[in-house]
């Protein structure tokens, strides 16, 4: 067998986290571009001249450029645990596959 069953045990208890990791990743996800759209538009308000200019100085602010990072961090974040959820069903697919392979074998004897 390629899946032991302690494979299966944690890709269970993983798939069964309640809230998921996914939906915590996906709200971190929607928190952050509400929060980057906030401080750009704090950003544009307090900038001055015309509005190319207040767009890329709000664009390039401190404040900014570091939301624009949180919100990198959470989509990486909701795309890792996305593939965690994945390989935890391909586990399962796997060792499903095992089991009915070692069952029809033995109806073969």
């Amino acid at each position: 067998m390629i899946v032991t069953d302690d494979n299966i045990h944690t890709a269970l208890a993983y798939l069964a986290i309640d809230p998921h990791p996914v939906a915590l990743a996906r709200k971190d996800v929607t928190d952050a571009e509400n929060h980057s759209k906030e401080v750009f538009a704090r950003a544009f308000l307090a900038a001055g001249g015309a509005v190319d200019t207040r767009k890329a100085t709000a664009t390039a602010s401190k404040e900014c450029v570091a939301a624009t990072a949180d919100e990198s961090q959470a989509i990486f974040e909701l795309e890792r645990h996305k593939a965690r959820s994945k390989a935890a069903e391909m586990l399962i697919s796997v060792w499903q596959s095992e089991n009915a392979n070692a069952r029809a074998a033995e109806r073969v004897r």
